[in-house]
């Protein structure tokens, strides 16, 4: 599958996986490089600047680590799960993800 339906509460949209990713893992690295010569919590402000360009509506399906490493992205039927710094993700339905969690 290389699309996911996530519904913001007024439309539902089918969003491309590798375009997710892809996105995902320039967020992470740039706010790695940030880290270099800038407060943490100013590149964080900057990252979520970055979320907020990229999903929109959609920022709330969204679920993320303080440090941007580790995202869940809450679709209709299913959620995406991605690493960023080690570029795997994987995508498993909600009631097996309840049951794995449980």
């Amino acid at each position: 599958m290389s699309e996911l339906l996530v519904d913001d509460g007024v439309v539902p949209r089918k969003l491309s996986i590798p375009v997710l990713i892809k996105g995902l893992k320039d967020i992470r690295k740039s706010y790695l490089e940030c880290l270099n010569g800038k407060k943490p919590e100013i590149c964080y402000a900057i990252a979520v600047n970055s979320l907020v360009e990229m999903f929109g509506s959609l920022l709330p399906r969204v679920i993320h680590s303080p440090d941007l490493r580790y995202y869940i992205i809450v679709g209709v039927e299913e959620l995406l799960v991605y690493d960023a710094d080690q570029e795997k993700y994987n995508t498993l339905p909600v009631d097996k993800a309840v049951e794995n969690l449980l």
